[in-house]
């Protein structure tokens, strides 16, 4: 935001130079992010007369001028296309500085004698335009020194305002944050107006929780035309272009006092009324940035009698805007909800300098007055009669009485401040004080909405007795090792174990669009939603990690990778009975090369079914017994994501019975959606809390056999509906303590086999740590499981 320096003294003689002035700003928490030097940067720059122009005898682009400075004449060799006899210009004699330290000195220029400089506006800094001298035009005395024609240097500041303090997005508040640090008073502001008209005009508020005040004066018999130099010069100096005496004289009181109003053209709204109210579905608004925009219903709107004229709070619309041949003039004055404001901003991608501040929240009682001042000077400059405003009002917010005592606020702090500087930095900010004793009871004026808790207190008391006030002394610690919950150990162990295979963690953010949700096979529907989205991207909270991992593979992908080797430790949502709930989960993508180009073979491996499973395995490891059962089965119950996964090639791990992950061959719809059908991508999603519930045992060390195990490879016939991990729990279940490892390395189904059978190849290992095992002990084993297989499974040894 733009403060003049001369603006600011309006409010307050705070009698500072301006370096001590910004370090006094930045000191209460404004950061100075630019300076701006206005006005005449020059000295010794009078007004001349050029009364001579004859040609250079030795250069055709030059002339020998004659200047009169009203003291003397002076013989001046000039360059410019435009001089010519007879024009006020100006001149600059020799001794004067120009910007840039460019002193003027008498010198020769090509053999004739220039006792002088005429100057472009350039030249002197006022300007972009070099092409030719500045020709003032009738009216100054020669002589006169151009730099008093300017008015007085200005230095402009470029102040940073914390969201927080929207009240100090104004010269005033500005003012009153230093009266409060330099104990100084402010000036006084004159809101007086004389009513002299009886005209009114028709209010209707609809919704009074969004719009608690609202205001509209008629102000007849105005002459809308050019503003005076005085509000002129103050709106330049902070980037603003004037418009018109009633428009600027809003733009003054904005930025003078902090309070967005507007003016109507009152004999352009239909009906003469105002109503305040929700937009309806098709109306749209030409707003006064000469765009039309589509108003979505329920925004909040200013209208007449046929139609919205202004989005509230945000802009005006052009054809209810103040013109030359304007003669009455409706203004308004109002407060407009916050979250109302941010809304129609966002809903519409329109923002101004009132939205900004009616969106960080503008004080709940100026409205009235500052719209009265408006009242005066729009009367003062452009004549006219105002009438008495037409209000609207309800309860508005109200600040909270604050109850702290000077060791909180020191112990907060971490200071020894004394209780009566304590108690005058904040009396000076404060509605309403008292202090008895060390006991401080506090309420803030209505534009400090920021003040809440004494934790608000003690930043002001910091503020303004200075934080270089506060010795630096390291508090006394208490170390305590930090406890881990069930799912952040889960998660640790999950990370460390997907990594160690040689998967990359990613992060995504946890919301989704519809269209993404809708490429990966899943429904938006009964979802928790974000009511005001940045982004149509962000519209929808995750049911599942799997479709970011997705978009991350698409994207690397289409940019040259070959391989993509992902996973993502996160919070996927739902709803439940009409609450949103969320759980944490771990999810993989597995695709391309499994090696690197540089060390593939000639048909190189590449991600499958069995790396995924693995990856699972690893993850609900020593979780409990493990067995699996296809999506759909009751055993495995349904998940949201099981859309993703192939029909066909997906299985649930489930621990002693419990579903705890899914694995699986990514849907061929899907793959194609997201530019992955040629890869064939393996997916994974496990739910980390349901993990957590069983932790995995302490590890513990064991010592390597120094013996040689015994290994036997058996392929059994069995039914093909038998699953290989009941195999696996007949083996393990002969309580073999010999038995070491049981690990399924082939399935077949074709020829030579009846019908309705597969064969189911296993290897068997066997070892002790004390001796190596005979060949008869290993047949007895084997025998053993042959048995158990046959007896539990109908299973047949492969002859």
């Amino acid at each position: 935001m733009k403060i003049s320096s001369n603006w600011l003294k309006d409010h307050l003689d705070h009698g500072l130079p301006a370096e001590d002035l910004r370090a006094l700003l930045l000191k209460l928490g404004f950061e100075i992010a630019g300076v701006e030097r206005r006005g005449p940067a020059f000295t010794g720059v009078v007004v001349g007369r050029v009364l001579a122009k004859d040609k250079h005898p030795n250069a055709d682009k030059l002339a020998v001028c004659v200047v009169d400075d009203g003291a003397k004449q002076w013989s001046v060799v000039c360059g410019a296309p435009n001089v010519a006899a007879g024009q006020t210009i100006a001149f600059a004699r020799i001794g004067a500085v120009l910007p840039g330290d460019f002193k003027i000195e008498g010198r020769k220029l090509r053999g004739v004698e220039s006792q002088g400089m005429i100057c472009s506006q350039k030249e002197l800094g006022l300007g972009a335009d070099g092409s030719g001298i500045w020709v003032m035009g009738e009216g100054p005395a020669l002589g006169t020194d151009v730099g008093s024609l300017l008015g007085p240097a200005d230095e402009v500041l470029e102040v940073e305002v914390t969201s927080n303090r929207p009240d100090c997005l104004s010269h005033r508040g500005l003012a009153r944050e230093l009266a409060a640090a330099l104990g100084k008073p402010l000036k006084p502001l004159d809101f007086s107006l004389a009513e002299t008209s009886s005209k009114t005009i028709a209010l209707t508020v609809e919704d009074a929780a969004a719009c608690p005040f609202y205001g509209g004066r008629l102000i007849s018999g105005v002459a809308v035309g050019e503003s005076p130099a005085w509000l002129k010069t103050r709106l330049e100096a902070i980037g603003l272009r004037p418009v018109n005496n009633i428009v600027d004289m809003t733009n003054f009181v904005l930025h003078d006092v902090g309070q967005p109003l507007h003016a109507f053209d009152a004999d352009k709204l239909a009906g003469g009324k105002i109503v305040v109210r929700r937009s309806r579905p098709g109306e749209s608004l030409l707003a006064l940035d000469h765009k039309t925009y589509a108003l979505p219903e329920g925004l909040l709107v200013i209208a007449d009698a046929d139609k919205p004229v202004a989005l509230a709070g945000v802009m005006g619309g052009e054809e209810s805007s103040v013109t030359a041949a304007t003669t009455r003039v409706l203004l308004e004055g109002a407060w407009f909800a916050p979250s109302e404001v941010r809304k129609s901003g966002q809903k519409t991608r329109l923002r101004s300098d009132s939205s900004y501040r009616f969106e960080r929240g503008v004080d709940t009682e100026l409205a009235r007055a500052a719209a009265a001042r408006a009242a005066a000077l729009i009367v003062q400059a452009a004549g006219g009669a105002a009438a008495k405003a037409v209000e609207a009002s309800a309860p508005r917010p109200e600040n909270p009485t604050i109850r702290a005592s000077v060791p909180r606020l020191n112990s907060l702090l971490g200071a020894d401040f004394p209780a009566d500087e304590i108690a005058a930095a904040l009396a000076a900010v404060a509605a309403e004080f008292s202090r008895d004793g060390d006991a401080l009871t506090f309420r803030a004026p209505t534009w400090r909405r920021d003040l809440a808790t004494a934790n608000d207190l003690a930043e002001e008391v910091g503020r303004f007795l200075g934080y270089d006030r506060i010795p630096y002394r390291l508090s006394p610690l208490s170390p305590r090792a930090a406890t881990l919950t069930p799912v952040e150990t889960a998660s640790r162990r999950a990370r460390a174990r997907l990594a160690a295979l040689g998967l990359s963690e990613v992060y995504n953010y946890d919301l989704l669009s519809e269209k993404a949700l809708a490429a990966a096979r899943l429904s938006a529907e009964g979802l928790p939603r974000v009511d005001n989205p940045l982004s149509e991207d962000w519209a929808v909270l995750r049911p599942s990690l799997l479709p970011g991992l997705l978009k991350n593979a698409q994207y690397n992908l289409s940019r040259g990778a070959d391989a993509a080797r992902l996973f993502e430790l996160g919070k996927a949502y739902g709803k439940k009975d009409g609450a949103a709930t969320e759980s944490w989960r771990v999810a993989g993508l597995m695709l391309g090369p499994v090696l690197d180009a540089r060390w593939q073979p000639a048909r190189a491996a590449r991600a499958g079914f069995a790396d995924a499973k693995a990856a699972v395995e690893e993850l609900v490891a020593e979780g409990g017994a493990l067995t699996w059962a296809k999506p759909g089965e009751d055993a495995a119950g349904r998940w949201v994501c099981d859309p993703l996964f192939h029909p066909a090639n997906a299985l649930r791990a489930l621990v002693d019975g419990a579903p705890v992950a899914t694995v699986g061959w990514l849907h061929p719809r899907v793959a194609r959606a997201f530019d992955l059908e040629r890869e064939g991508a393996v997916i994974f999603e496990a739910n980390l809390e349901r993990l957590a519930e069983r932790p995995a045992a302490r590890a513990r060390f064991r010592e390597f056999s120094r013996f040689p195990v015994s290994r036997r490879d058996l392929a059994f016939v069995l039914e093909r509906t038998r699953a290989y991990a009941e195999v696996e729990a007949a083996a393990r279940g002969c309580k073999i303590a010999e038995l070491q490892d049981v690990l399924l390395f082939d399935v077949y189904e074709g020829k030579n086999l009846p019908e309705g059978k597969k064969s189911v190849a296993i290897r068997l290992t066997f070892g002790r740590d004390d001796r190596t095992l005979t060949d008869a002990e290993v047949a007895g084993f084997v025998e053993k499981i042959v048995a158990a297989l046959g007896a539990r499974l109908g299973a047949v040894l492969r002859g």
